[in-house]
């Protein structure tokens, strides 16, 4: 699955802080079982988007957060607010949970 986001730096957070948030909360994913990379990007000044590659229960509302992770996540909410939050299921899991409903 991927973990799709994008945050929106607020006026009054630098974007160091934001960078330096968004990097804590990549490296606390990729510490998690079942994650298989994390990344961040700046598709402007302003905003960054996340990508969390990570198998089915790994990461996202499937799995509990430790506080490690609540804290990277508050530390980036801090700075800024999340403005797009998706999750892709991979074309195996789709056409497996399709074949569920036949």
């Amino acid at each position: 699955m991927l973990h799709i986001s994008k945050w929106e730096r607020h006026s009054n957070g630098t974007r160091d802080a934001l960078g330096i948030a968004a990097f804590n909360l990549c490296k606390n994913a990729k510490s998690q079982e079942g994650v298989h990379s994390a990344k961040f990007y700046w598709p402007n000044p302003n905003i960054i988007a996340i990508i969390i590659e990570a198998e089915t229960g790994s990461w996202g509302m499937q799995k509990e957060p430790d506080g490690s992770t609540m804290k990277a996540f508050f530390d980036l909410s801090d700075v800024a607010k999340c403005v797009m939050d998706e999750t892709w299921v991979d074309a195996s899991l789709g056409q497996k949970r399709s074949d569920k409903a036949s």
